[in-house]
């Protein structure tokens, strides 16, 4: 499958992530997901608990997360729980979901045994459409798993962009010419994917 533009200009951000946050990024790893529903409420309840590692280490659990479907309860949990670190995450919108069964990966007569491969379009602000995708099992946690990983991408590029913020004042007060024009480089990748609020000292 082509790579779209989109795809493209996450390689290039993650890729600055690693260089400016190295071991200290944010990791977001799936440990447990459970989801209830009932022909009498039209809400789907969610339970969900995942492994947040990176500046701490620690298991986050959200219960009881109410939405319009799994997908709603856990979208929404997800960003309950981190946009108010993370202010650039207000304008993330889940944009399109879809799940494609792997028809021609079934062992058993039946074919119930098909891998769901899920994609998570998700939309930020006007910077277009990032894809975040995900194949196992099952639907469940392929969906988790490709959420998880699109609130990490996201949670990295603020961190990354107030991080390289401190290069530049440091840059500055050293007159390190190439040091700023690095940096610069590096905030317009940033920019390209999503927008922040300048750190205040």
């Amino acid at each position: 499958m082509r790579k779209t533009p989109q795809e493209f200009k996450r390689i290039e951000v993650k890729k600055i992530i690693e260089k400016v946050l190295g071991s200290t990024r944010t990791n977001l790893v799936p440990i447990s997901i459970c989801v209830s529903e009932s022909l009498d409420d039209d809400f789907t309840v969610t339970d969900f608990s995942f492994e947040l590692s990176g500046l701490e280490s620690k298991i986050v659990t959200l219960n009881g997360q109410r939405g319009k479907g799994f997908v709603d309860g856990l979208f929404t949990g997800l960003h309950h729980y981190f946009v108010n670190d993370y202010n650039s995450l207000e304008k993330l919108k889940l944009a399109d979901y879809n799940v494609n069964p792997i028809m021609k990966n079934t062992r058993n007569s039946m074919g119930t045994d098909a891998q769901a491969s899920v994609l998570l379009s998700v939309a930020v602000g006007s910077h277009g459409i990032a894809e975040f995708h995900n194949t196992s099992r099952s639907m469940i946690y392929s969906s988790f798993h490709a959420a998880l990983e699109a609130f990490q991408f996201y949670i990295n590029c603020d961190r990354t962009f107030d991080r390289i913020q401190l290069f530049v004042e440091d840059a500055k007060a050293r007159n390190r010419s190439d040091v700023m024009s690095q940096c610069i480089y590096d905030l317009s990748r940033l920019t390209e994917v999503n927008t922040y609020e300048r750190t205040k000292n």
